[in-house]
């Protein structure tokens, strides 16, 4: 799908030609929304970059903490610092490709932790502020990339007009 969509095919047309293939028909719209459009990723490029750039601080960070962790727990902790390292590395790279789960994997995960940073929210009040808003933005940044990346998709689904057919199929 994605070599024809390269090659200038609608989404329209590639949603309709698979359309016969018994494939449940809101599963193709998801794979075909879900498809990267090169003209959107170089209209994105720089707040793509801005994005890996983050994820690689983030991913720096996350190295010397979780040493540092590995160490307190144990002397051999090159297991912990591989195992916490491994998981900003995945969103780095999906990011790198523009592989919309690895937008809304982040999303879905940040969100999930998220009430974890009202832990003893407080006891240093504008450390918290700050990280939380750091926190938010970096969210609310990879949102919207995910959302002009992939205008097709949802938040989890593709979207659908007011008749309730998938817009790839009518729109693209």
């Amino acid at each position: 799908m994605q070599n024809e969509f390269d090659s200038g095919k609608s989404l329209q047309a590639i949603y309709e030609k698979y359309k016969s293939d018994n494939i449940k028909e809101k599963k193709l719209a998801y794979m075909v929304s879900s498809l990267k459009d090169n003209s959107l990723i170089q209209k994105y490029k720089t707040a793509n970059n801005i994005l890996i750039g983050i994820m690689v601080v983030i991913t720096i960070i996350t190295v010397f903490a979780s040493y540092g962790i590995g160490l307190d727990v144990t002397p051999d902790s090159a297991i912990y610092w591989t195992i916490f390292s491994i998981i900003p590395l995945l969103f780095l790279y999906g990011f790198i490709k523009v592989n919309f789960q690895a937008y809304l994997i982040y999303i879905v995960l940040s969100f999930s932790q998220f009430s974890n940073s009202f832990k003893d929210f407080g006891a240093d009040p504008m450390t918290d502020i700050i990280g939380l808003a750091v926190s938010l933005s970096i969210i609310a940044f990879v949102w919207f990339l995910k959302m002009k990346l992939f205008p097709y998709m949802g938040f989890l689904s593709p979207k659908k007009n007011s008749d309730k057919q998938y817009l790839v199929a009518v729109n693209s």
